[in-house]
């Protein structure tokens, strides 16, 4: 791990240092960008970036879902939202490419209202935090429409409240859970430039 957070810091400084003395085409880059977009750093679903003049860039992403099926003794009724940003900054830029290091973060929230001959309150609640960083490359295919490829590192951090079967009292009761994970995620995009 420590190997890796080495190679990182040398990386990041060499491509700092390389980018400060290249020129930059700026004609082929515009500010403004929209498309889809989903990764383990800064969330998923429909997404804006503004990409400014000193080399950073902010992209948000939202993915909002919700459905209310009633039927006579079960009803499934969901909620799910995915609310994320990221900040960039340029490493290096040409014509057609840019590579660029990303700090970002977004919670994500679902809920599942699943109950049988029961109360709306027995919903299970799923909440997470996720926070990353890394590397990313975006590629221009054509003049306004983009691609873009990410990999690095993540933590993601929960506070769920689900429903938990006991077989001793034969009953599904309400627990707090608090699950965390660390590892290698990666993300992607398509994108419209204006």
């Amino acid at each position: 791990m420590k190997k890796i957070l080495v190679f990182f810091c040398l990386f990041a400084a060499f491509s700092f240092a390389n980018a400060q003395n290249s020129n930059d085409n700026d004609s082929q880059w515009l500010q403004n960008r929209i498309g889809g977009y989903g990764s383990f750093f800064s969330g998923y679903g429909l997404s804006y970036q503004y990409q400014f003049e000193n080399g950073f860039s902010l992209k948000t992403q939202l993915f909002a879902y919700g459905s209310d099926n009633d039927n006579s003794n079960y009803n499934a009724n969901e909620i799910q939202l995915a609310l994320g940003a990221d900040l960039q900054y340029n490493l290096k830029r040409t014509e057609n490419t840019r590579l660029y290091v990303l700090a970002g973060s977004f919670i994500d929230y679902y809920e599942d209202g699943n109950y049988y001959n029961s109360s709306p309150n027995d919903s299970d609640i799923e909440r997470y935090i996720n926070v990353g960083i890394g590397f990313g490359i975006e590629l221009m295919a054509w003049k306004n429409v983009s691609f873009m490829l990410e990999g690095g590192y993540y933590g993601r951090f929960g506070n769920n409240t689900v429903s938990v079967y006991r077989y001793g009292d034969e009953r599904d009761i309400k627990e707090t859970q608090n699950p965390r994970s660390f590892g290698f995620g990666v993300g992607g995009g398509i994108f419209y430039a204006f």
